[in-house]
């Protein structure tokens, strides 16, 4: 993996929890990898934000697809013509995968690893890799950066203030263990 020139599509669960979309973001942003994202994607999160949080106010993904849009080549368009030829064992996520590989990733982050078997999505060059696992790679490949990027999302939460410990046992109850246990011994500098 290429710090900053790594190109990831990230699939629609790890747009939430907002923990987890929070930190790949200020990684992105920090140029720590190139994110994708597809419009379906993006609707497919919210579609499944909306059914959780039903009260959760319009302007919400209104700031959010705001801030998204501000990663300039993100959103992957054209990728439709590729998806007749692909098979998954969810139909309903050949468009990721189609995404994937219009938009020349080198991996999808997602928490359902078994709807992208590894032999389908290495086929067309792309890793599949566990937001946990990805996160933790980041964290080792820069730490430095890493850190900075969660100190500040972490610095955004402040009603109520959140601490390293809250971030990390956020982590944790969002699956992010391995990244949890990472950060543990470096808590005092995010």
């Amino acid at each position: 993996m290429l710090v900053g020139r790594y190109t990831v599509l990230l699939d629609a669960n790890v747009m939430h929890p907002s923990i987890v979309r929070g930190a790949l973001l200020w990684f992105a942003a920090s140029r720590l990898f190139r994110p994708l994202w597809s419009e379906a994607i993006l609707a497919e999160w919210e579609e499944s934000l909306r059914r959780r949080f039903p009260d959760l106010a319009a302007d919400h993904f209104q700031r959010q697809r705001a801030y998204m849009g501000s990663f300039g080549e993100a959103l992957v368009e054209g990728y439709e013509p590729l998806m007749p030829a692909l098979t998954l064992p969810d139909p309903k996520d050949v468009h990721v995968l189609a995404a994937a590989i219009h938009g020349r990733a080198d991996a999808i982050v997602t928490y359902n690893l078994k709807d992208f078997p590894v032999e389908v999505a290495a086929r067309h060059g792309i890793e599949v890799k566990h937001p946990d696992d990805f996160i933790v790679n980041v964290i080792d490949l820069d730490t430095a950066k890493a850190l900075t990027a969660i100190g500040s999302q972490r610095r955004q939460f402040r009603n109520p203030v959140v601490t390293a410990e809250d971030y990390l046992d956020r982590f944790r109850k969002s699956g992010l263990v391995q990244a949890s246990h990472r950060l543990q011994p470096l808590a005092e500098l995010f």
